[in-house]
């Protein structure tokens, strides 16, 4: 991990201080180390490059120089069983701030950003945390967004896959300007959930979703489910209508248009 450039202090309940490294392994695992030795959330953790960033399933995230790659470190009052209204409230929070430069989004569930145009993926988001019956401990949201950066960057295989901002609109972004007005959309989305409106919160998702109707593969432990996207729960979770007519909630899952 090279040393920290610079540390910032945010006027936001959510997230109070931002540290900026030039380059770490994974910003996920910087700030899970800092919230579990300070013992206490609101800060986030930018790097300019990451050399072991992962994504949901633990794949290698590409994170070349002029990404946003961060990870924000929080301990919310919240109730356990509405943590999977996180995951959406993050992604929601990036789309809203990448519609603020104009460039329009689609949202993949559980955790992936595309362009409205093609669909090629712009960003993802990785939730991390402990969380028991009674409490939430602490969550780590990761956050990768291709921003200021030329796909020749990537690997050639990615390429073909994925796009940026920079691509998109051909002019760069400040990146803390994005990060912040995340933050603020976060924060707003954990108002409106503390406040019991999951409802306003599920109806912005679906004003962007791209699967919902369309039929899907979600693979979950290594099992493939194929049917159709039919609707989400009141706390994110995705209800799949299989051939047979049955339908299975997940919380999770990889999943595959058809």
């Amino acid at each position: 991990m090279s040393g920290l450039l610079r540390k910032t202090y945010l006027d936001s309940d959510l997230i109070s201080t931002v540290f900026h490294f030039s380059e770490v392994g994974s910003t996920n695992n910087i700030a899970k180390k800092m919230i579990l030795k300070e013992k206490e959330g609101g800060f986030a953790v930018i790097s300019d490059i990451q050399t072991a960033g992962y994504g949901r399933r633990g794949d290698f995230w590409e994170s070349p120089k002029g990404g946003l790659w961060c990870s924000l470190a929080i301990k919310p009052d919240i109730n356990p069983s509405i943590i999977g209204l996180i995951p959406i409230i993050c992604a929601l929070s990036v789309s809203k701030a990448l519609e603020s430069h104009d460039i329009k989004t689609r949202l993949k569930w559980p955790n992936d950003i595309l362009h409205s145009r093609d669909e090629a993926k712009i960003a993802g988001i990785i939730v991390e945390g402990k969380v028991s019956s009674k409490m939430v401990e602490y969550i780590i949201i990761g956050i990768g967004i291709n921003v200021n950066i030329e796909l020749e960057q990537f690997s050639p295989p990615l390429r073909n896959h994925i796009t940026s901002t920079l691509k998109i609109k051909r002019t760069k972004i400040s990146l803390e300007e994005l990060l912040h007005t995340i933050i603020f959309y976060l924060e707003e989305g954990f108002d409106k959930m503390k406040k019991g409106e999951e409802n306003h919160i599920l109806s912005q998702w679906k004003q962007r979703d791209n699967i919902l109707g369309r039929k899907i593969v979600i693979t979950s432990n290594n099992i493939e489910y194929e049917g159709i996207a039919k609707d989400l729960t009141l706390y994110g979770q995705m209800i799949l209508e299989l051939v047979d007519g049955r339908k299975i909630t997940f919380s999770s899952g990889n999943v595959k248009l058809l």
